[in-house]
């Protein structure tokens, strides 16, 4: 009887000693693998060419605007850097912003929205919607337009000259709101010019 109660003794603490040392042991709960964020899209767009959609100049004469679209070039309007100020060579688009490069200016980093095949940009000054281009496939198309706009009758004088993403029309100039002339008939001062230059630069998606 003293030999079981002696045997049942020593087996406890040896009880114990094991389960203590099975706690002591347990492989620790490893914590939860965060859910991986998807990653944004994120694609490269290379110049390919440029392409000139037209070239209209109008100058003012005693008997009304004379087209000489034939006789004069973009350069007769804007100088040489101005003309090249809009050229990138390449575009960085994501799901709701696209990136120009070589980036210059605020201007060259900003939101965009595609409604069918038109991509409009977010112009941040004027808090609007403007055209900027076609997108098609693998395929962006950057549309920049150049504008002149003279306009006199003395003592009075009005103009704007510049450039801009978008597409220059006909009856951007040539319509019945002030200070537009109606027709190319009604530049009747020598020094009226209407002149535009409308281009896109092609862009092609990196592979």
């Amino acid at each position: 009887m003293k030999r079981t109660t002696k045997f049942i003794i020593f087996l406890f603490p040896v009880a114990v000693f094991i389960y203590g040392c099975s706690k002591t042991n347990d492989t620790p709960e490893l914590p939860e693998k965060p859910e991986e964020k998807p990653k944004a899209m994120l694609d490269t767009y290379i110049y390919l060419r440029k392409e000139v959609i037209d070239f209209k100049a109008f100058k003012g004469s005693s008997k009304g605007g004379i087209d000489v679209s034939g006789s004069e070039k973009p350069e007769s309007y804007w100088n040489s850097t101005k003309l090249a100020d809009y050229f990138y060579d390449t575009l960085t688009v994501t799901k709701d912003s696209i990136l120009e490069r070589p980036y210059e200016y605020e201007i060259n980093d900003f939101r965009y929205e595609q409604r069918k095949d038109s991509v409009f940009r977010w112009n941040r000054y004027a808090d609007f919607w403007e055209f900027y281009g076609i997108k098609k496939g693998d395929t962006l198309e950057h549309y920049v337009c150049f504008y002149n706009f003279q306009k006199n009758t003395p003592p009075f004088a009005s103009g704007v000259n510049g450039h801009n993403s978008g597409e220059v029309k006909y009856s951007q100039y040539f319509n019945n709101e002030a200070p537009f002339f109606k027709g190319p008939e009604d530049m009747k001062n020598e020094h009226d010019e209407v002149a535009w230059y409308n281009i896109k630069y092609i862009f092609v998606k990196k592979k």
